[in-house]
């Protein structure tokens, strides 16, 4: 961030280990010249935080050459341990051992980048002899494996489930001399607001004839093959360039750059490249057109309330019931009313957990708190479960609760959910608010949570779809929103996972959203939604999406659909316009 006072600096630390500095004052360039402003300071490790520094014993500021630059210290935090203060104060500089022992800590950092990963790293990655056991969760996902005394990445691929290789993992270039298009001569700069150490051209062939120039960043010590399929992702390219584009990140082309479908030698995608080696012809390539709004990537989620005040009114209102005569006058209270352990320690410490949410990435969730949440949730009935149905739609989100071996425990969770729910009938789900609602918000966080909750969601796919058609004639927008949400993320998740879709799963989003849009009573955000989770449908691979377009244009729903969307807005009608050039 910016630094104290009349600095005319601002300063970033970025995981690759670099400091950079850009100094925004008027006509000035940073101390490595003619940059631009920018100053480049290397750390022996990723940077976790860059922190301004004032030397609190300056009050008075009787140094006056101090005083001109005491808002220009800053502190740095590294993965290497230390703390380091950087000034521009020729009085505070370090002596020159420590400053060349800084630079040693420096270069044996970057030349352990270059040689690639270490044999204590390569003994942690799982063996590709036993790849068998570890199962991908998407089409395209690169894995790191141990063959032999070597590092390789693989693909997975969804149609065999199997992983297919697709090469060595070696160090990173280290750069050099070299005439035009030779390796290491790259450029820095900046691609949506981020600094890249090496941005590299990529030229896409398309169907009219015409190239489109893409680029692509890289910053030493990334892995290649996790940037290139990264840059896969974001510009919806063919996966079978993934090889292609890491061996040429790896090969630091500079100006000539790479053309995705071009002749790569014979060398093969992993082969061995020399200056031009991605070709000068330029091969035709399957282009898959790119929308601004579709396919839905990633998931809407209900997050509000994690925090103590929020989850101190659930935890209160479970209490509430817990205590009630409903609960503990049953003829089976046992098996409904929590114990004072469940009630108090074991609710308190999950509340803990969940509110800390800088903390998820280390914290976890433990069974027994898992299995009190499941037992009001199954057992209490649809008039006192809401609030466990609320902190479940909350703990879903934590990593730790939804990880893979958990899938059975969402199960039974998101069935309890959905039985709770369906048990209204179609009546109780048109009126009722807080279960619908809640169930809907918890089945939307599932595909988010993590692996177990989104493959326990996938499971029951029909009985969602069913519930969440059950609800879309509420008359509360909480709901209307909630039901929209649901159909987004599994949109999402099934397009994410394509080849496990099945068409009669697309045509059911298909029928629901016709509904949404047929019954006039859906707000303009409810109705975005909506609108992409159909247009997502639509862009599934395979079989699935072709009974969609086949169905969507048979039913004539294109047209409903501008009708509707010509009332909600500018995206509604932007996706609406998407859909219909699908269709077409």
């Amino acid at each position: 961030g910016s630094l104290a006072g009349n600095s005319k600096a601002v300063v970033a630390g970025a995981e690759d280990g670099n400091v950079i500095v850009w100094d925004i004052s008027n006509n000035r360039s940073g101390s490595n010249g003619g940059n631009g402003g920018v100053q480049i300071i290397p750390h022996p490790g990723c940077v976790w935080s860059v922190t301004p520094f004032v030397d609190p014993n300056n009050n008075n500021n009787n140094d006056n050459h101090y005083s001109s630059n005491a808002h220009t210290d800053f502190l740095t935090t590294c993965h290497d341990g230390h703390i380091r203060h950087f000034t521009r104060n020729n009085s505070l500089i370090a002596p020159p051992s420590v400053l060349a022992s800084f630079q040693q800590s420096v270069e044996a950092h970057r030349t352990q980048q270059h040689k690639g990963p270490t044999a204590e790293e390569i003994a942690k990655l799982p063996q590709w002899e036993m790849n068998a056991l570890t199962q991908g969760r998407s089409e395209g996902q690169v894995q790191l494996f141990r063959k032999g005394d070597k590092a390789i990445a693989a693909q997975w691929s969804m149609d065999s489930r199997t992983w297919i290789e697709v090469g060595e993992v070696t160090g990173t270039n280290s750069g050099g001399s070299g005439g035009r298009g030779a390796p290491g001569t790259t450029q820095s700069g900046t691609i949506n607001g981020k600094f890249y150490q090496h941005v590299l051209p990529i030229e896409i062939d398309l169907p009219s004839g015409g190239l489109q120039t893409l680029q692509i960043g890289y910053n030493t010590g990334e892995n290649p093959f996790v940037v290139a399929q990264n840059f896969i992702d974001e510009h919806m390219l063919n996966q079978g360039y993934l090889g292609q584009i890491a061996d040429y990140i790896r090969q630091r082309v500079g100006e000539t750059g790479v053309v995705l479908g071009g002749d790569v030698g014979g060398a093969g995608a992993t082969g061995a490249a020399t200056n031009n080696s991605f070709g000068n012809g330029v091969m035709p390539m399957e282009t898959t057109p790119i929308y601004n709004h579709l396919p839905m990537k990633g998931y809407k989620l209900f997050d509000s309330g994690i925090d103590k005040k929020g989850l101190g009114k659930v935890l209160q209102k479970i209490r509430e019931f817990n205590d009630s005569d409903v609960i503990s006058n049953a003829t089976d209270s046992r098996q409904r009313q929590l114990k004072p352990n469940e009630s108090i320690d074991l609710l308190n410490s999950l509340s803990n957990t969940l509110a800390t949410t800088n903390r998820y990435h280390s914290s976890t969730v433990s069974n027994a708190e898992l299995n009190t949440l499941s037992k009001m949730i199954t057992a209490w009935g649809a008039s006192h479960s809401f609030p466990a149905l609320d902190l479940a739609r909350m703990t879903v989100l934590h990593p730790d609760a939804a990880r893979e071996d958990r899938r059975g425990y969402w199960e039974e969770v998101l069935n309890g959910a959905l039985d709770t729910c369906l048990g209204l009938g179609s009546e109780g789900m048109g009126k009722e608010v807080a279960v619908p609602m809640l169930t809907m918000r918890l089945l939307a966080n599932s595909y988010k949570g993590g692996i177990g909750s989104a493959e326990a969601a996938w499971g029951l796919m029909d009985r969602i779809l069913e519930c969440t058609e059950g609800c879309v004639p509420s008359g509360n927008k909480n709901v209307r929103l909630s039901v929209a949400t649901v159909l987004l993320n599994t949109s999402s998740y099934m397009h994410a996972s394509s080849t496990r879709s099945s068409s009669s799963a697309a045509v059911r989003i298909l029928d629901i959203v016709g509904n949404i849009v047929g019954c006039g009573a859906y707000e303009s955000e409810a109705i975005v939604r909506s609108l992409v989770a159909l247009g997502t449908v639509l862009l599934l691979p395979g079989e699935s999406g072709m009974e969609a377009k086949r169905v969507t244009n048979e039913r004539s729903i294109g047209s409903m659909l501008e009708r509707v969307a010509s009332m909600h807005g500018d995206m509604a009608k932007a996706v609406s316009s998407e859909i219909s050039s699908i269709l077409s």
